[in-house]
């Protein structure tokens, strides 16, 4: 017993001008956590919480003048493309538009069940329908709700 109270009361053997200092130099400490930063002991995990720590905004209510705003720019729209040919070739006579979008995240609205949650999101791209009576906006690649539409370019 009294051999182990011995080694606990000593402290780290220091090596300086000896073989094993010569033998096993004293490395970096940026070189040291080197050697443990590949190390993934949880695959994946890293990316789990990375979607847990997704911020979500709940979307914002316009003043009346950004509505009027909105809608001016939503007619005039629809007026430009009332105007394209009804047959289009290719890319000729589409009209470019980008618009600021409110994308609903369900995971995170289910997560907080607090109301919509979601972000903002510049889209950009080929306008290739508007129904004013389901209030869409075909791009392309989206098909965007306008009650969801915050700016438009």
């Amino acid at each position: 017993m009294a051999d182990y109270a011995r080694l606990r009361t000593m402290h780290r053997p220091i090596h300086e001008g000896d073989l094993f200092s010569r033998l096993h130099p004293k490395m970096p400490r940026h070189n040291r956590a080197k050697l443990f930063a590949p190390f993934d002991a949880l695959t994946g995990f890293d990316q789990s919480m990375d979607a847990e720590t997704v911020f979500t905004v709940h979307p914002a209510e316009l003043s009346e003048e950004m509505k009027q705003e909105l809608d001016r720019k939503l007619n005039d729209l629809f007026a430009q493309y009332k105007k394209l040919p009804k047959k289009r070739s290719g890319r000729r006579g589409l009209l470019q538009v980008s618009i600021l979008y409110f994308e609903v995240s369900s995971e995170q609205t289910m997560l907080h069940n607090d109301g919509i949650r979601g972000n903002y999101r510049w889209l950009s791209g080929d306008l290739l329908d508007i129904d004013q009576v389901r209030r869409t906006i075909d791009l392309g690649s989206r098909r965007l709700d306008m009650n969801f539409i915050y700016a438009i370019e």
